[in-house]
């Protein structure tokens, strides 16, 4: 159970900053990668909730990219109009990303525990 908080608040404030740093910048590659790490190493720390990490960490980019510059705490970016369509288009990106990476990671946990318990049993 504590575990399971500690991940949490970890996945909120790692997705946070990532949200952040993203309304600072431009650059979509840099973002998509670290999505996609943030969410593989939460992915291997807690592989029994792959599903929980993805939206605790890919929430914050189209939140924070659609409230920061509002609130005059981003740039406004000369000709970019964030309207509906394009928060869903960047939040279902970002979630793609974030499921992929936590799945991975859960998945990677997964094939070495049985994998190595196999090969263990299949040497005796």
């Amino acid at each position: 159970m504590r575990s399971k908080v500690v991940l949490s608040l970890v996945a909120l404030a790692g997705g946070a900053w990532i949200g952040y740093a993203d309304s600072r910048s431009d650059d979509v590659f840099i973002t998509l990668s670290l999505l996609i790490v943030f969410s593989f190493v939460l992915g291997l720390l807690g592989p029994r909730r792959p599903w929980q990490w993805a939206p605790l960490v890919g929430i914050w980019v189209p939140v924070l990219d659609t409230v920061l510059p509002r609130l005059g705490l981003a740039p406004q970016r000369p000709g970019e109009s964030f309207t509906f369509l394009s928060a869903l288009a960047v939040t279902g990106l970002v979630m793609a990303v974030c499921f992929a990476g936590a799945f991975l990671g859960a998945g990677l946990v997964w094939a070495a525990r049985n994998a190595w318990q196999g090969a263990a049993v299949a040497r005796r």
